[in-house]
């Protein structure tokens, strides 16, 4: 249930970029596959500019981007699946470049912990909600009558003075 709503805020608070393309993306000119536009944003849309922060390569409109959405072309032009062009540009700019950090060794804190704090978070809420609405540890009830009957015999008393 936790993922679920960890998922669905995600996709719901994400930072979003829309690109818009024409209905027929050019191709680009190349000896052994014929690639469009839309071959490369597939790719690039896995991909983050390694000099901005938070923004996708394809939306990025830097010259270098350009340049590295080019390398994509070429790449996917001579038959290179997209994990080896992933795997290719980790290689030049680190794994920032893919926008999440990879489940392995001291990185899965950055997984695990949202988790572990929002459930932390709701036990914590949780027990303070039962300690709030939880039984008294006094018993009002029964110290009530005693502080009133001592109010109305001082109240008596008064009243007899001014008869």
């Amino acid at each position: 249930m936790l993922l679920l709503v960890s998922v669905v805020w995600a996709a719901l608070f994400s930072p979003r970029v829309v690109v818009a393309q024409a209905d027929n993306p050019a191709p680009t000119a190349t000896a052994n596959h014929a690639v469009t536009s839309n071959d490369v944003k597939d790719v690039a849309d896995e991909l983050w500019c390694p000099l901005c922060s938070g923004v996708r390569l394809d939306a990025c409109e830097l010259k270098a981007c350009e340049q590295m959405r080019d390398v994509i072309a070429e790449k996917l032009a001579a038959g290179e699946p997209k994990d080896e062009i992933k795997n290719y540009f980790v290689a030049q700019y680190g794994p920032q470049v893919m926008g999440e950090p990879p489940m392995e060794g001291f990185n899965w804190l950055a997984w695990i912990l949202p988790v572990v704090a929002l459930i932390g978070g709701g036990v914590f809420v949780w027990q303070r909600m039962r300690k709030m609405v939880g039984a008294p540890t006094e018993d009002i009830a029964s110290s009530t009558p005693d502080a009133t009957d001592e109010y109305q015999a001082r109240l008596q008393e008064e009243l007899k003075h001014y008869d």
